[in-house]
C-alpha cells in the first residue's frame, strides 16, 4: 500500500477540504479597478525555466507535419487553444498576403517567437520582416533560443515604425492600461490589427483577475483585465480600424468571484 492510500485513510477527508479552501485557487476576481499592490508578473525565473523546458518539442512540432496544437507554456499536450490561436493567425496573413511575397510583422508579446516560425514554416513562399516585443525576460531567452527572429524589449524601440499586420494574442491584458495599449498598437497597424485571446465578457462592465498558473509551472502570480465586448470594439474603432471578424480562442474560463466568467476572444481589424 502506497504512503498516500495510508494518509487518506487516517485523515478525516474534512481536513483536505478545509486545507484546500485556505489554499489560494489559480484564477479569481481581484476587483474592478487594477489593485495598487504590485504582483511579480511575467518577468520572473519560473517563467524562464518553463519556457526553456518545452521550446525543444515547439520547434519540432512546427517543423513537423503534425498538428499545430502547441504552445511554448504547455507543450505537452494538443492543446485546441494553440490550435485556435495559430491557425487564426495563418487566416490573417493568407488575407494580408493576397498579391504580394513581402510582409512586415509586430508581434507584440509574442513570447520565444513561435508565431514566426510557424509563419515561415506555413507560408514559405512570403517573406516576413518579423519583429517581437517582450519583456526582459522572454526578451533573452527568445535571442538565445530562437535567433532567426528579431526581437526587443522596449515599446517606443517597436512603435516607432509601422507594420502590414500587427498582432497582440494573449499579452494585451496583462498591461494596466489597455485603452492607451490600443492606441499604441493601431498607431503602428498599416492595415491589420489582431487582438486575439483576450479574456472578454458580454454583459458586465470589464474588470482585473489574479492569475496563478501554478499547474503550467508557473510560480509568480498575475494580474490581468477582462475586457468588455463591446468597449474593445469601440476603442479600436476610435482609431480608424473596422471589425473584420471576430475570433475565438477559447470557451468559458472560471474566476472565483467574477461577476461574468470571460471567454477568450479576438478580434481582426483592417484600417478603414
Amino acid at each position: 500500500m502506497r504512503l498516500g492510500q495510508i494518509l487518506r485513510m487516517l485523515v478525516p477527508p474534512i481536513i483536505p477540504a478545509v486545507l484546500g479552501r485556505m489554499r489560494p485557487v489559480e484564477r479569481e476576481y481581484a476587483g474592478a479597478a487594477w489593485p495598487s499592490r504590485p504582483l511579480p508578473s511575467w518577468d520572473d525565473s519560473s517563467s524562464e525555466k518553463v519556457m526553456r523546458r518545452n521550446w525543444p518539442l515547439v520547434e519540432a512540432r512546427i517543423a513537423g507535419k503534425q498538428d499545430l496544437t502547441i504552445l511554448p507554456d504547455r507543450a505537452n499536450e494538443r492543446d485546441l487553444t494553440a490550435h485556435n490561436m495559430l491557425m487564426t493567425f495563418l487566416y490573417v496573413l493568407a488575407r494580408a498576403s493576397r498579391g504580394r511575397d513581402r510582409l512586415s510583422v509586430l508581434d507584440w508579446g509574442g513570447m520565444l517567437g513561435h508565431y514566426a516560425l510557424v509563419a515561415r514554416r506555413m507560408l514559405p513562399e512570403v517573406t516576413f520582416d518579423y519583429l517581437v516585443k517582450e519583456q526582459p525576460t522572454n526578451y533573452r531567452l527568445g535571442r538565445e533560443l530562437n535567433p532567426t527572429v528579431a526581437f526587443v524589449d522596449s515599446d517606443d524601440e517597436c512603435f516607432a515604425r509601422r507594420y502590414d499586420i500587427v498582432l497582440a494574442s494573449g499579452s494585451m491584458h496583462y498591461v494596466q492600461d489597455w485603452r492607451a495599449m490600443v492606441a499604441r498598437l493601431a498607431g503602428s497597424a498599416e492595415s491589420w490589427l489582431v487582438i486575439n485571446a483576450l479574456p472578454v465578457v458580454y454583459t458586465v462592465p470589464g474588470f482585473v483577475v489574479v492569475q496563478r498558473l501554478w499547474s503550467l509551472g508557473y510560480q509568480s502570480e498575475f494580474y490581468s483585465n477582462v475586457v468588455n465586448h463591446d468597449d474593445v470594439v469601440a476603442e479600436v474603432a476610435k482609431h480608424g480600424f473596422v471589425l473584420e471578424r471576430e475570433l475565438m480562442s477559447w470557451g468559458p474560463v472560471h474566476y472565483r468571484g467574477a461577476p461574468e466568467h470571460p471567454v477568450g476572444a479576438g478580434f481582426l481589424f483592417r484600417r478603414r
